[in-house]
């Protein structure tokens, strides 16, 4: 099976910090353990590329994009460049959050 290299764009970096920083308010060992957990996650997108497409995310981006559930909270969404083998994941929210303008 193909192994797709995965990308994370500068605002998923961002909400990423943002999530963790929130989580280390109550406890940085639960967000550093959080934190490395969502981050074996998305490398293993790279694996399995195949998840679920979100069709209300595509509609919104006009491109295919698809969405992994992480740690039943979590929504990671991500497009799949097959011919480049790349993935790049280009939204994190917590599932409570509703999309910003723009946003997978």
């Amino acid at each position: 099976m193909r192994s797709f290299r995965v990308n994370l764009t500068d605002v998923v970096k961002h909400q990423i910090l943002e999530q963790l920083e929130y989580i280390a308010d109550d406890s940085l060992d639960n967000a550093l353990g959080w934190h490395d957990r969502l981050l074996l996650a998305i490398r293993q997108i790279g694996e399995h590329p195949g998840y679920a497409v979100d069709e209300e995310a595509t509609r919104r981006l006009a491109r295919e994009t698809r969405k992994l559930v992480f740690e039943g909270t979590y929504l990671v969404f991500y497009q799949t460049d097959e011919a480049a083998g790349v993935v790049e994941v280009i939204g994190f929210r917590h599932g409570m959050r509703l999309p910003r303008e723009g946003e997978a």
